[in-house]
């Protein structure tokens, strides 16, 4: 049985994003019949999460740890001490985040989320130089290297990753968010977003849409499920400056549950962010038979396919149509919705797991020689 270090660090503090990619795929690797065993790495100075749930018991190990990730890299970089030795010893490591152990001892595979920080500066700011350079470090250093989608295989190209070592993996969505439909929550009616508050999710300009839809008629509140991030400062108080500030709800967080009874009775996600890796809340979104607005040429319109409605994300007029048409055409959401809910069905972490499980077996070979 094939033995991989696994970094589990991003779904012990983050339940959205990478940190649910990296809980969901831990998951179903260790379901799988012939799958590997997960020597879990999960060092950390500060208590995260609990462990995720649903991990099969005589498939993994926990290495937590209590020495800060500064520590754990200096001993990392000691004779024989590498993360492909310690805390255990295996045949492949797995980087699913931007913060990577040291490795010589063993294969390597790395997970490339997105390039955003290097399609726009903006989207991340004074860091980008420096996330820059070390991504394209890693990337190099890996033996291969897994991207979510089509989309996304250009992101690879564009940071050097020759075109062999690139496998197209994408996410899969979890069966709780296939229930069937609960009472409403929402006493009105409301159009949802879901991503942390950053610029490359483009919030400020579907602000400025949804102000302009509400002008002309539009019924529906925005509510908008996602932490602070990058600049964030700056949008909230373009909320608080709107004249339309009382339809406007910012939620930080909201576990599963939550989650899923937002998806189930919103109208429509509006997800008309500027660049994505995949577009997770999009699936989800899908299979709860929602209805999504993306942005034209992403990863998340690639994820909806036909189905989706697409919008121009640099354009706040374009925005604002699509807002008002999956409004108020309720023929063609529902029957957008359908079509959704059954794409949707085509994405799964059980096959997600399998494509990675064989990506460790070829990075193996690659390492060796083979």
């Amino acid at each position: 049985m094939r033995r991989v270090g696994y970094d589990i660090r991003p779904a012990l503090f983050n339940y959205a994003g990478i940190g649910r990619y990296v809980r969901e795929l831990a998951v179903a690797l260790t379901k799988l019949e012939e799958g590997p065993f997960l020597e879990m790495f999960a060092p950390s100075w500060r208590a995260g999460r609990k462990i995720p749930e649903g991990l099969q018991a005589d498939r993994h190990q926990i290495h937590r740890g209590f020495l800060p990730g500064r520590i754990m890299d200096k001993i990392h970089h000691l004779p024989g001490m590498d993360a492909g030795r310690f805390p255990a010893k295996v045949d492949l490591f797995h980087w699913t985040d931007y913060a990577w152990p040291r490795v010589r001892t063993a294969a390597t595979i790395m997970t490339l989320h997105d390039a955003g920080f290097a399609v726009d500066p903006n989207f991340h700011g004074w860091k980008t130089s420096s996330l820059l350079d070390r991504v394209r470090r890693m990337l190099a250093r890996a033996d291969l290297v897994i991207v979510p989608s089509d989309p996304c295989q250009k992101d690879a190209e564009l940071l050097g990753v020759e075109p062999e070592k690139v496998r197209v993996i994408p996410h899969g969505v979890s069966p709780r968010f296939q229930l069937p439909n609960e009472p409403s929550i929402e006493e009105n009616s409301f159009l949802l977003s879901v991503g942390t508050l950053e610029p490359r999710k483009n919030y400020a300009r579907t602000l400025k849409a949804m102000e302009t839809a509400w002008k002309n008629g539009v019924e529906e509140d925005w509510i908008i499920i996602g932490g602070r991030g990058g600049e964030s400062r700056d949008f909230l108080d373009r909320c608080s400056a709107s004249p339309w500030s009382s339809k406007i709800r910012i939620v930080p967080q909201a576990d599963d549950e939550e989650l899923r009874r937002m998806y189930q009775h919103t109208t429509a996600l509006i997800h008309s962010s500027l660049h994505e890796g995949f577009g997770l809340p999009v699936l989800e979104a899908m299979a709860c038979g929602t209805a999504v607005v993306v942005g034209d040429g992403t990863a998340a319109a690639w994820v909806a396919g036909e189905a989706g409605l697409r919008v121009d994300p640099h354009e706040v007029d374009s925005i604002a149509e699509g807002i008002e048409r999956i409004t108020s055409e309720h023929w063609w959401r529902n029957h957008a919705s359908a079509v959704l809910r059954l794409r949707s069905r085509e994405f799964t972490w059980e096959a997600t797991a399998k494509a990675t499980a064989k990506a460790y077996d070829e990075a193996v070979e690659r390492y060796l020689g083979g």
